[in-house]
């Protein structure tokens, strides 16, 4: 199989694919022959180095992948060899392969009432699609007429999440985006307004009517976070979903939360699919049915070989994507 291994942090022209043994399911697993492979930032941090020891290297990125089943572990019901699906290697890695090993819970057949989702679109919506969903629903129990902010508003987790807020009936979405470029690229996300990064907060008070935030969705992180917080309503809540830009960990005081009746909440989906597989895979199922029902729709902003992968990385770190990378590995 090819495969593309990170063993130290590298830059991303130092990404070359190799050649390693055919993975074999073991019992309670599936393997996954491997046409496309979503492309994440999360995986450029991993090829940083920036996780440490919580992400042993050698590894092989890639979070999410579509394909048709190659083999059934042990155990495993439910799956049959040639089945077209899409999976989140969220526990195992590497999507950057041509086999994927990946756990049942956290795969979706392609066939039957799926059966009208394309590979390609599969691979790079359902870690994202399925994030914004379990956060708008489960996580933050998003409301009729909520007002929500939604910060990276252009990327591959926000370009789903204006539009799932949206479909959970919020009364106003905003967003905010890194450059000015974006602003029109996200203007057909689900935003009702659209704001630069930089002064957003003072461009938001300034609004004839603002009545403050029921909702912050960050995963974009740094001091940003802070100014987030202080534009919350009483019982807002800001929810935690990454930290694209990589800054430094802003302080939170618990005490001034109290005061000011706000919550602050975290969501991995990476972390919760260890504890919940199965439901973090039932969500990835209702959300891709609002996929395949053209209620989301998905960004695919470029198709690179897996051989490329080194280009997609480069264009992420640039920060002039909206929506969507995704990696051909065959097929």
């Amino acid at each position: 199989m090819k495969s593309m291994v990170i063993d130290r942090p590298m830059g991303a022209d130092e990404l070359v694919v190799k050649e390693l043994p055919d993975l074999q399911p073991p019992p309670g697993r599936l393997a996954v022959d491997v046409v496309y492979a979503g492309v994440g930032y999360v995986d450029v941090l991993l090829r940083r180095g920036a996780f440490g020891d919580l992400v042993p290297l050698p590894a092989v990125p890639g979070l999410e992948v579509s394909g048709y089943v190659r083999a059934v572990g042990a155990g495993v019901q439910g799956f049959r060899v040639g089945q077209p699906v899409a999976a989140m290697t969220l526990t195992e890695l590497g999507g950057y392969a041509s086999i994927a090993v990946t756990r049942p819970e956290l795969t979706v057949p392609l066939d039957g009432p799926l059966g009208s989702l394309d590979l390609c679109t599969a691979a790079a919506s359902i870690v994202n699609l399925t994030t914004a969903y379990m956060a708008l629903g489960q996580v933050a129990r998003l409301r009729q007429g909520d007002h929500v902010l939604v910060h990276g508003a252009a990327g591959g987790l926000g370009s789903f999440i204006g539009q799932m807020a949206r479909h959970f009936g919020a009364g106003r979405v905003y967003g905010t985006v890194g450059s000015a470029q974006k602003l029109e690229l996200a203007s057909s996300l689900g935003y009702d307004e659209l704001f630069l990064r930089e002064g957003f907060a003072e461009e938001l008070r300034s609004k004839d009517g603002f009545r403050g935030l029921d909702l912050v969705l960050d995963p974009v992180g740094g001091e940003m976070r802070r100014a987030s917080q202080e534009l919350l309503r009483p019982l807002g809540q800001l929810v935690v979903l990454g930290n694209a830009s990589g800054a430094e960990d802003v302080p939170q005081s618990m005490l001034e939360a109290w005061l000011a009746n706000r919550s602050l909440t975290g969501f991995s989906i990476g972390g919760y699919s260890q504890y919940a597989p199965s439901e973090v895979g039932e969500a990835a199922k209702a959300a891709l049915h609002l996929l395949a029902d053209g209620v989301i729709r998905s960004e695919v902003f470029g198709v690179y070989p897996l051989e490329k992968a080194s280009e997609a990385h480069e264009l992420l770190e640039t920060k002039n994507t909206v929506g969507k990378l995704v990696l051909q590995i065959s097929g």
